[in-house]
């Protein structure tokens, strides 16, 4: 088990941001629902040293997200969101990496038409020096453009993760990350300037090879959104499976 002095620091930050947030939402009036999310994200380098890629990056993913449904005389979940999300990247230092791709949703609200998206997004990663634990930045900046419509929305996002091993040899450990959304300008289709959204998740993780290049993480994430007249808070199982080539 890891020792006290070790988790004092993502667990710090956890509590900051958690504060934060709550603090923010103290008066607003929500309405809670439920949902499944399944996600799967690949990365891996073009080439080994010796071709002069190995720092160039490849990133892919795809998510099913799936929902309550809102009408509360039938129970059970049903289909909300699927998206697939592939960019190329190159790391600028060891800890340092930079990515530039295209992504493309499908979505289906309802008692509304289908909305399809595509978005243009850049991230920077940095893989902050630490001692005994995992921290993350992840800086995301998306230009989203919803079909029909001419405007393009810009949204920044920043996601801080750590993860906290459970036993000697690392292979089991305690995921926790927050992420932050901001609609950078107001659009026709509705995007509304101002801080929109807030995920938390906690769970565990579990590596599932001796090389740790695949794992997977099970649990709870907490998302609030912001809605006119009434926001939203997503009581969700989030399973996110990862694989590093």
């Amino acid at each position: 088990m890891p020792n006290p002095s070790i988790l004092r620091a993502p667990f710090l930050l956890l509590v900051f941001l958690s504060l934060s947030f709550v603090a923010s939402r103290a008066n607003a009036q929500t309405k809670d629902n439920g949902g499944l999310w399944l996600m799967a994200i690949s990365q891996g380098k073009f080439g080994d040293k010796d071709s002069g890629l190995d720092r160039w990056r490849w990133w892919l993913e795809g998510q099913a997200r799936f929902r309550n449904r809102d009408d509360s005389a039938q129970e059970g979940e049903t289909f909300d969101t699927a998206f697939v999300r592939a960019a190329a990247g190159y790391a600028i230092t060891d800890r340092v990496l930079v990515h530039a791709g295209y992504a493309f949703f499908d979505t289906e609200p309802d008692n509304k038409p289908v909305v399809h998206e595509n978005r243009v997004w850049q991230q920077l990663i940095w893989n902050v020096p630490t001692q005994g634990f995992t921290l993350q930045s992840r800086t995301r900046l998306e230009e989203r453009f919803v079909e029909s419509e001419s405007d393009t929305g810009w949204r920044l996002r920043e996601m801080v993760k750590t993860t906290i091993p459970l036993v000697e040899d690392k292979s089991t450990f305690v995921s926790v990350w927050d992420e932050m959304f901001w609609d950078l300008g107001d659009t026709d289709w509705g995007q509304r300037t101002g801080f929109r959204q807030n995920r938390a998740f906690a769970g565990i993780g579990q590596f599932l090879n001796e090389k740790q290049s695949m794992s997977i993480e099970v649990g709870y994430l907490n998302q609030w959104l912001d809605r006119p007249g009434e926001d939203r808070l997503n009581h969700i199982l989030l399973i996110a499976f990862f694989v590093t080539f």
